[in-house]
């Protein structure tokens, strides 16, 4: 897999711009997009999102952008949604919180 990540400072929990946008968060460190225009087919990037709890982002077979997420049933096995998923998991999650 080609390198795509920019050297910055290690902080304790970093954001995407896609959890930046979906919850009107203050800063994002990383863009999974502008990471993903950079990977072929069927590459991953691992870059963790604490707000989405996403692990990675991969360019799937069809050029569809997927993120890993941890399975709920298996901690050691990972689940590949779309952006609109994780996004509709993690409002579903904050809902059941809040209720």
């Amino acid at each position: 897999m080609r390198n795509t990540k920019k050297l910055r400072n290690k902080k304790m929990a970093e954001f995407s711009k896609q959890y930046q946008e979906a919850f009107a968060f203050d800063w994002n460190d990383f863009d999974y997009e502008e990471i993903y225009n950079n990977l072929e087919k069927n590459q991953l990037y691992p870059l963790i999102c604490e707000g989405l709890g996403t692990l990675a982002v991969a360019r799937g077979e069809d050029d569809q952008m997927l993120l890993a997420i941890q399975s709920d049933e298996d901690p050691e096995m990972v689940i590949w949604k779309t952006l609109p998923e994780v996004i509709q998991l993690v409002k579903d999650e904050w809902d059941k919180k809040n209720s």
